[in-house]
């Protein structure tokens, strides 16, 4: 039933890297090599001028303390040393003998399945098994990693429905993954959804209405080329969000071509749940945030609306997440998937918002956090960096540094983007994508007719470079010993080359190297493998 040819092929593929890049490709696991920041500071030195002043100052002994910082949070593993998480269904054994082939110890294998006559079924394989002793936990993925402190260096989310889901929950669940921390720092997460039923009008039209406002706003979209899968975003070839002529809106697009787009929308959602999404509202649901604030995400929302419209009133006319969309996508679509009258966002149809609602809700995993006042709050902090609503340690290290003045100048110009994300980033914990290291596949299932879209991303928390620098009140003094200051950037470059094409929300102009320098490119999205 589960252990069609196709269905099997990918389960093989996804698995097999999910085991070597933790194992024996670790080090390319991880988003930041132990060698990055050495390769950074060499290539430096064979320039002139400033950059070669800069890698003077990047001393070795500086260098190697990273480097053995780096050893102590990202360590090593063996396929036996890891501890694996998977939806049974009703036959468990083909997951679990795949991993235990891969050197999985049979003992560090956790399969759940909750529903009555299919946890019976699983029962029933695994007794009748040659390995009757299989773990398999009956309750909710989603329910057991809110509930359980137990973490997990695989987790296989083979959903079967789509992204997300009006009765499944499969956005919750895989929320909760990051919000409860259940992967491991250096971690797989494997997800494996459906492509909803098209044939439907009223599904099209809601996912399309989705997936279209999800996408718009991105900078960069798939080109489907092997050899350069990216190109341009719909604001940038002049397209409407929705509306006549149908050739120039791109709903109408994503509805002609839902399976390339609804890909996309999949792995672009997971990218930001984990590295944005989720971290920021788990801060600011978890008491912190007056750490660093002195307004909560919803008192300081309102204050956003200026930046989701035009208003003559203001001094410079509102509207940023208008003329700026690339660097507030997310802004963008939760402005877009509310009601609303302003022509320059998305419509949704009436009925798209059953699904939309749903998908609103999850964003944050359980219990609801709402997210729409966390996202516009963080974006109003970030592009009015004046001090406004900042406590004094913030007020002093994002308004009161003097960034271009004492900072090294590189490919970007030094500013307090080196500061805000990464100093929230060590209380918010987010898992950033290994975008070079990711697999995706697509499929139909013999016997079957429905569409699946397989993601295998490696997911690091990046603790080398957010725990490199001090606390708050110190990082100014971090960034004034120079070593230090470019062991970080040096660091923080190599993140930069995985998200600089995916996501400017966090972090832009932290690239020390262009992204044309020799060896330095941007990291960027294979495009998703058919198999047949």
């Amino acid at each position: 039933m589960y252990n069609q040819p196709q269905k099997k092929t990918a389960r093989t593929a996804a698995l097999r890297h999910a085991v070597e890049v933790l194992t024996v490709k670790r080090e390319s696991g991880a988003i930041v090599s132990p060698g990055y920041v050495r390769q950074v500071r060499d290539d430096l030195a064979k320039r002139t001028g400033c950059d070669k002043y800069a890698a003077e100052k990047c001393d070795d002994q500086t260098i190697q303390v990273w480097q053995s910082f780096w050893l102590g949070k990202v360590g090593t593993r063996t396929a036996g040393d890891l501890v694996v998480a998977y939806l049974a269904g009703p036959e468990p054994m083909n997951d679990f003998d795949e991993l235990v082939g891969l050197g999985v110890h049979p003992h560090s294998i956790y399969a759940f399945e909750s529903e009555n006559k299919t946890f019976n079924q699983a029962l029933a394989s695994a007794k009748a098994s040659h390995y009757p002793l299989i773990k398999i936990i009956k309750m909710p993925m989603d329910r057991y990693l809110q509930a359980v402190p137990m973490t997990f260096d695989i987790i296989y989310f083979d959903a079967c429905g789509p992204l997300p889901s009006t009765s499944q929950a499969t956005l919750r669940t895989v929320a909760n993954i990051f919000r409860y921390q259940r992967l491991n720092p250096l971690g797989v997460l494997i997800t494996n959804f459906a492509k909803p039923d098209i044939g439907d009008v009223a599904q099209l039209h809601a996912y399309s209405d989705l997936v279209s406002a999800y996408l718009y706003p991105k900078g960069m979209l798939e080109s489907g080329n092997p050899e350069w899968n990216m190109t341009d975003g719909a604001v940038a070839h002049g397209m409407i969000p929705k509306g006549l002529p149908e050739d120039e809106s791109f709903f109408h697009k994503v509805k002609a071509d839902f399976s390339h787009f609804y890909g996309q929308y999949i792995t672009r959602q997971l990218f930001d749940l984990a590295s944005f999404i989720v971290p920021m509202a788990r801060l600011s649901a978890s008491g912190l945030w007056p750490h660093f604030f002195t307004k909560s995400p919803g008192d300081l929302a309102p204050h956003a609306s200026k930046q989701m419209s035009f208003d003559e009133n203001l001094e410079f006319g509102g509207g940023d997440y208008i003329v700026d969309a690339d660097m507030n996508t997310l802004g963008w679509t939760l402005a877009s998937l509310n009601k609303h009258e302003d022509e320059n966002y998305l419509a949704p149809d009436a009925s798209s918002f059953k699904l939309i609602d749903t998908w609103r809700r999850e964003l944050g995993g359980l219990p609801n956090i709402p997210v729409d006042d966390v996202v516009h709050a963080y974006l109003l902090l970030r592009n009015e960096v004046n001090g406004q609503w900042l406590k004094p340690a913030m007020k002093e290290l994002l308004a009161g540094y003097s960034y271009m003045q004492d900072m090294y100048m590189f490919c970007d110009v030094p500013t307090s983007e080196l500061a805000l994300f990464p100093v929230l980033a060590q209380y918010a914990m987010p898992y950033h994508y290994n975008t070079e290291q990711k697999r995706r596949y697509k499929y139909v299932a013999e016997g079957k007719s429905t569409e699946m879209f397989l993601d295998v991303i490696p997911f690091d928390t990046c603790r080398y470079l957010y725990d490199w620098l001090p606390s708050t009140e110190l990082v100014q003094t971090s960034f004034d010993t120079e070593a230090h200051q470019l062991v970080y950037r040096f660091a923080l470059d190599g993140l930069m080359k995985h998200t600089i094409r995916y996501n400017n929300e966090y972090v832009f102009g932290g690239h020390v190297m262009g992204v044309n320098d020799d060896g330095y490119t941007e990291r960027l999205l294979g495009i998703r493998q058919k198999i047949d």
